[in-house]
């Protein structure tokens, strides 16, 4: 039966008023037009729906219990719409969040937190990548939105909002010649044996300082792919390695000291979207800076 919903939607709207002119009214059509609908249903159905009189319109038997089922088939439509609208703009659904190791571990549990309130019906799934991966896994479309440490190699067209700044500090051994300092500077560092992450890019080369190594290359002497991995080759005095500040906040531990390093631009952590971003990724990254904006920086 080639039955549309526009029929439907005409025939309820009559049988609910009782009157072709109100009814054409709601539906913003002319009552000819929508006559000529009720006729092509009850055609394609093969009975009569409406008794008509030049005074009157009235259900007959069969319109009475065809009225329940159009009606019901109309709310089952019209809910899949709603639920249909409120998944497209990022309401309802699923988001995969990747977090590179270290990053905003100060901020992610309340904004993890506030998502959770503002978004309950969005399922969000957390990863953690290592220094491996630190794009989080946006490079490759395994993640809808990333919280990372930029400069990372993202697709072009890719949005990165920075929510803090901080600047880098040298990790050294506490029997390193450096660890009684408080600051060091980028030339007393350059010589030094270093711990990289693994693999190579845009973000392994910024913490091995390379923008300010010209032709001379790192000694590289280990790779690490986590922040404690990194920190027991650091401890056990085979090389120095950079990193942000908070690292001596939340990987402090005996044998380790973090002179700042005055000369080194700041490092910044950020939420990063790919160049299509889901609804409900732009709303996770508009929370994120609204989050951020408003907690304290330690």
């Amino acid at each position: 039966m080639n039955v549309e919903l526009r029929h439907l939607r005409a025939f309820v709207t009559v049988a609910t008023e009782l009157h072709f002119n109100r009814a054409a009214a709601q539906l913003h059509m002319s009552q000819p037009t929508l006559s000529q609908t009720i006729r092509q249903l009850e055609d394609t159905l093969g009975f009569t729906l409406l008794g008509r009189t030049t005074r009157s319109v009235a259900l007959t038997p069969n319109g009475q219990m065809f009225l329940a089922e159009a009606r019901a088939v109309l709310e089952r439509f019209d809910s899949a719409m709603r639920q249909a609208e409120r998944v497209a703009s990022g309401l309802v659904g699923q988001l995969r969040l990747g977090h590179l190791i270290g990053s905003a571990i100060d901020y992610i549990p309340a904004i993890l937190r506030a998502f959770h309130e503002t978004y309950p019906e969005v399922s969000l799934e957390v990863e953690e990548f290592d220094f491996r991966s630190p794009e989080a896994g946006l490079d490759t479309g395994a993640t809808d939105v990333a919280i990372l440490r930029p400069p990372v190699d993202l697709p072009s067209g890719s949005e990165v909002h920075v929510l803090r700044s901080e600047p880098r500090v040298a990790c050294v051994s506490d029997l390193h010649p450096l660890a009684a300092r408080t600051e060091v500077s980028v030339a007393d560092l350059l010589d030094q044996p270093i711990v990289a992450a693994p693999g190579s890019g845009t973000w392994r080369d910024y913490w091995l300082l390379l923008d300010h190594r010209g032709e001379n290359a790192p000694l590289v002497v280990y790779e690490a792919a986590t922040f404690e991995a990194e920190l027991q080759a650091v401890a056990s005095d085979r090389g120095i390695s950079i990193a942000p500040a908070t690292a001596a906040r939340f990987y402090a531990r005996p044998g380790l000291a973090y002179p700042t390093i005055t000369d080194a631009s700041w490092c910044d952590v950020a939420v990063a979207l790919p160049p299509k971003p889901l609804p409900a990724a732009r709303h996770f990254a508009h929370l994120a800076v609204q989050i951020t904006s408003v907690i304290p920086a330690v």
